[in-house]
């Protein structure tokens, strides 16, 4: 990397950083420090308004800095109609001893550049996109973080970010995030985000660039036992 596009980049993020910290700041003393009694109604919606731009903003910030380090790719939905057919799933790729994978819990593996989740049940195998239609988070939860993958329920795998289920034979969603079970159980990683991903979701803005409220069918794999070993169908490129 040129020393001119490395100065360049730190130069944007703390730009960004510095303008998201300053909406906050102003939403905060507009909320706290209104000044004129007369116009208090206006300050409290604006300082609001403010406060939440700001801090996702903030958010936006982080991910953009700090989501490739921790494996976490821009919170964007993910398709259906993406899905590779299993028809066209012809390259079988060796994922590890069935053993070796814990019996009920979702574990994320990488095979050929492919993010994808195993999850055991007994002696058998089934296989899907480890990041969640929802928000492109990884399904497996986040190594050494409190986010912790979350056990198989009923026959589906969810989402410890936002609560959305999915069949972990089919992939299909049977429970959207931010359910209000899932809302109330988890007050940060629910009660809060809710109206945040809400609001940035109505922002005016292209739908590619926006978080979704809804989770779509995800990606599974075919599979198959062999000698005691996973063996998981990928695309043939």
């Amino acid at each position: 990397m040129s020393p001119a596009l490395a100065f360049l980049g730190v130069s944007i993020l703390g730009t960004w950083g510095l303008a998201s910290i300053a909406l906050i700041a102003g939403g905060i003393i507009m909320l706290f420090f209104p000044g004129d009694a007369q116009v208090d109604g206006d300050n409290v919606l604006g300082g609001i308004v403010m406060l939440l731009v700001g801090l996702g903003s903030m958010g936006a910030m982080l991910q953009v800095t700090m989501g490739p380090l921790l494996g976490m790719d821009p919170p964007l939905p993910t398709a259906a109609k993406k899905n590779v057919p299993a028809s066209r799933l012809t390259r079988w790729v060796k994922a590890g001893l069935l053993r070796d994978f814990p019996d009920g819990t979702p574990k994320e593996v990488r095979l050929r550049s492919k993010r994808v989740l195993i999850t055991r049940v007994g002696d058998t195998a089934t296989a899907m996109s480890a990041l969640c239609s929802h928000a492109r988070l990884p399904l497996a939860g986040l190594p050494g973080s409190p986010v912790k993958p979350i056990a198989l329920r009923d026959g589906c795998v969810t989402c410890p970010f936002h609560g959305a289920m999915f069949e972990a034979d089919s992939g299909k969603v049977v429970r959207q995030p931010f359910d209000s079970a899932w809302n109330s159980a988890h007050p940060l990683l629910g009660g809060m985000q809710a109206p945040l991903f809400k609001l940035l979701s109505a922002l005016p803005a292209p739908k590619y660039l926006k978080p979704s409220m809804e989770a779509e069918t995800m990606q599974t794999y075919p599979v198959r036992i062999e000698n005691g070993e996973i063996e998981v169908a990928l695309p043939p490129k």
